[in-house]
């Protein structure tokens, strides 16, 4: 036997089996590399996609267009996971990260994003991505809620808008001679005190009233261009912006116009049995009117509210900046709030979009039969437009609730209305001492 070829043959193959392990070892990092914390790298890169978490409620975004985004990009595995909408999804969110759990790549996030850019520097910046060559196709106003005051950080591409139009009772005020067509609402119906005294004729002829006092409130304060706190944070909501608001409302309340202050329940059977005749709401309370008033179908119309256009919700989608794919999750997002797939969302669950280059579209006419087979898209389009937006603070739910929950006391417990508004002031000063 050749002891030195057998010797040599021995040291050859050892040296291959020390390449391939090395080769070994060197995937095997790198592919950790890729992986998301506390995923394998299966889970991050399968079958040579990448995998692409993200989060979402019902609602927000259409199902249909996230299949279409699968079909879209096949590199990548888009695990989308529907998750409870409110309070729950916005607690897992903050919780997640400020570092109490494991996140997403993509999430959505509903009209409380000015509270996640405190937290900017926890999401890509989207503008990094490319984001300001699509800006023009969305309302301004919408896409600098997504944005710091500065502009030079952006959290999320905007998905839908709320803007607040009037809903009513288009045979009742017919009834009462008042103005009844959404074009004579439009043109005699723009302020609150033409809206207060076109209430009354329809209250005087069939004991019908408006929505309630908080209600109005809450429309007034979203129309406003300053809320409760200024660009440097010092708190304003005790000014006069805010108590002309809550003047107007209880005006209107003393008057008897508005439904007193009550249930969700009790409303609904007030428009279902035509106690309330008109009041303000979003674009998403569509549904919610056919939900709650069945047999008054074909007597209700929307039209451009008195005041101006405030916005009650509306939704974005951005990244975390824990996802080691931004590119590829920017390309998902952006196609999933394009023009084209926002249309599919309107025509699935009636939210509508932010782009206001296809309002006129044919694809956007929603002839509905329970609102007298008008084409709603026509007023919400008019109305997105023009919508005021004041400047966001975290704090603004704290104060906002403390007023509402005064103001209910006017109306529920029969409070005067100046104590009820300095114990709501001196209450908030407390808790912004803290």
């Amino acid at each position: 036997m050749n002891r030195g070829n057998t010797t040599m043959k021995f040291k050859a193959l050892s040296g291959a089996l020390l390449a391939l392990c090395f080769i070994l070892v060197v995937t095997a990092c790198g592919q950790n590399n890729n992986a998301s914390p506390g995923e394998s790298p299966n889970e991050s890169v399968a079958n040579g996609k990448v995998t692409l978490k993200m989060w979402y409620w019902n609602g927000a975004i259409s199902d249909s267009t996230i299949e279409a985004a699968k079909a879209k990009f096949p590199n990548v595995n888009l695990q989308a996971e529907k998750l409870p909408s409110g309070g729950d999804f916005l607690t897992k969110l903050k919780t997640t990260i400020t570092g109490g759990g494991s996140g997403p790549d993509i999430v959505t996030m509903d009209s409380w994003i000015s509270t996640m850019l405190t937290y900017n520097d926890k999401f890509v910046n989207l503008y990094d991505q490319g984001a300001k060559d699509i800006q023009s196709q969305y309302l301004d106003w919408k896409w600098k809620l997504g944005a710091t005051p500065d502009d030079k950080y952006l959290i999320g591409l905007p998905i839908d808008v709320a803007p607040v139009v009037l809903y009513y009772r288009s045979d009742l005020f017919k009834e009462a001679g008042a103005a009844s067509t959404p074009e004579e609402i439009k043109n005699q119906v723009k302020t609150w005190d033409d809206y207060f005294n076109i209430l009354k004729q329809v209250k005087d002829k069939t004991g019908s009233q408006s929505g309630t006092v908080v209600d109005i409130f809450r429309t007034i304060i979203g129309q406003s261009s300053q809320t409760f706190f200024s660009e440097d944070g010092k708190f304003i909501g005790d000014q006069a912006h805010i108590k002309g608001a809550w003047d107007l409302s209880v005006k209107a309340y003393q008057a008897g116009l508005t439904f007193p202050f009550s249930s969700d329940s009790e409303k609904n059977a007030a428009m279902n049995n035509g106690k309330i005749s008109s009041f303000s709401g979003a674009s998403w309370a569509v549904g919610d009117v056919i939900a709650a008033a069945p047999d008054t179908k074909g007597k209700w119309n929307i039209a451009y509210p008195p005041g101006g256009v405030g916005n009650q919700g509306g939704s974005f989608m951005g990244i975390l900046k824990s996802t080691k794919y931004p590119k590829e999750a920017y390309e998902v997002i952006k196609f999933l709030v394009s023009p084209e797939n926002l249309v599919v969302g309107y025509k699935e669950f009636g939210n509508y979009p932010s782009t206001p280059g296809i309002y006129a579209n044919p694809e956007m006419v929603n002839k509905n039969e329970f609102f007298g087979n008008q084409d709603l898209s026509t007023v919400f389009a008019d109305a997105a437009k023009d919508v005021k937006v004041a400047h966001t603070d975290a704090r603004d739910d704290m104060v906002y609730n403390e007023l509402t929950k005064a103001l209910g006391t006017v109306d529920a417990q029969k409070q005067d209305p100046e104590k009820a508004w300095k114990g709501a002031q001196e209450q908030i000063k407390r808790q912004l001492s803290r």
